[in-house]
């Protein structure tokens, strides 16, 4: 026996119908329902400079002027609690600087029912000045990054690696959202570079990544200059000290010809007799005594070539030198070679320094 579905009445119409919706029967629901609502006029303000937002009472970073008008639509699309979403398309037009007209495309469905529904809004953009621009445009910055170097100045070549390190670590500063990341000013002259950075933050971050990368130390100097609803403000001086020497100084360091290799943390040195590698900390290598780098070797003749020995012609008196053979010779007898002439006598250097 077929089992009758069992005829319910709509409180609303009073038609007969099997199946209720929301207690109403489908005519009435769908004359009724609403599958999704946007408001027809929308607002934005976006930095004519940079391009962030302003939203909920701060400025954020964004990617495109458009990409900020449709995640504006997207927030404020509303869509029935009940709807399955099967796709959500969106259709911007830039009609000038300051207006959008966006489509909005929604596929979706209710209680198995398929439905299609297009929404269309106008984003009016306001233009202005974000807090970073207008602190940029002020000249503001709240540290200082001296760069200097040990009893000497800092290489072209050190200056580059640094000025790379810190508009790298700028960048990722501002992208995890450090807004004041940004350099306010800078000179530079042959004693070193200053850096003015608008975040402390971001200055102490920069001088810890160049000292454990080319080495040597950093201080840190605040002082007020302002105060704001009572609270003192500082400025910080971040002095950066450069090791006293560079990777391809030759240096005479307890009883030891060496050269240095590489500074950062510690100094990595190489033996030029032995070839052994040495590693000192930077506060011991600096009491060594500077020797020279190869630009100051002169030529000198190799005249023998004997097991752990070589004789070499002192350039200035024509005198024969017999010296301990270095590890990394690989010059012919009658060849010349690089050496340094010492206090400690006559010392035979690689005929290429790699720093």
């Amino acid at each position: 026996m077929q089992r009758l579905m069992k005829e319910l009445i709509c409180p609303k119409c009073g038609n007969t119908t099997h199946n209720l919706y929301e207690n109403v029967c489908k005519t009435c629901f769908f004359k009724q329902f609403k599958l999704a609502e946007l408001d027809p006029v929308l607002s934005i303000q976006i930095c004519a400079r940079c391009g962030s937002k302003y939203e909920r009472g701060h400025w954020t970073d964004t990617k495109h002027d458009t990409d900020t008008v449709l995640e504006k639509v997207e927030s404020q699309l509303l869509l029935h609690e009940n709807a399955d979403i099967i796709e959500l398309g969106f259709e911007p037009q830039k009609l000038t600087p300051y207006q959008y007209i966006v489509n909005v495309y929604i596929q979706a469905e209710i209680y198995g029912m398929p439905l299609e529904e297009k929404l269309t809004t106008e984003v009016r953009v306001q233009r202005g000045v974000c807090d970073a621009c207008s602190r940029i445009a002020a000249g503001y910055y709240e540290g200082i990054i001296q760069l200097r170097a040990s009893n000497r100045n800092p290489t072209d070549e050190e200056k580059k690696k640094c000025d790379h390190l810190v508009r790298d670590t700028l960048i990722r500063m501002e992208k995890k959202g450090d807004r004041l990341a940004f350099i306010s000013n800078m000179s530079s002259s042959k004693e070193g570079t200053d850096y003015y950075i608008g975040s402390s933050g971001a200055c102490r971050q920069i001088c810890k990544i160049i000292t454990s990368k080319l080495g040597g130390e950093h201080q840190e100097s605040p002082s007020l200059f302002s105060q704001r609803d009572g609270k003192e403000l500082y400025r910080v001086s971040y002095a950066v000290r450069l090791p006293k020497y560079v990777p391809g100084d030759i240096l005479y360091f307890n009883n030891q010809v060496l050269q240095i290799k590489k500074c950062d943390k510690k100094a990595k040195c190489i033996d030029l007799q032995t070839g052994k590698k040495v590693i000192a900390s930077i506060e011991d290598i600096e009491k060594a005594e500077f020797l020279g780098v190869y630009n100051d070797a002169i030529r000198a003749v190799l005249v023998a070539i004997e097991d752990n020995a070589i004789m070499v012609l002192d350039p200035t008196n024509y005198q024969t030198v017999t010296l301990k053979k270095p590890f990394f010779l690989t010059a012919r007898e009658g060849e010349e070679i690089p050496v340094l002439k010492t206090e400690y006598g006559i010392i035979p250097i690689p005929e290429e320094i790699k720093a």
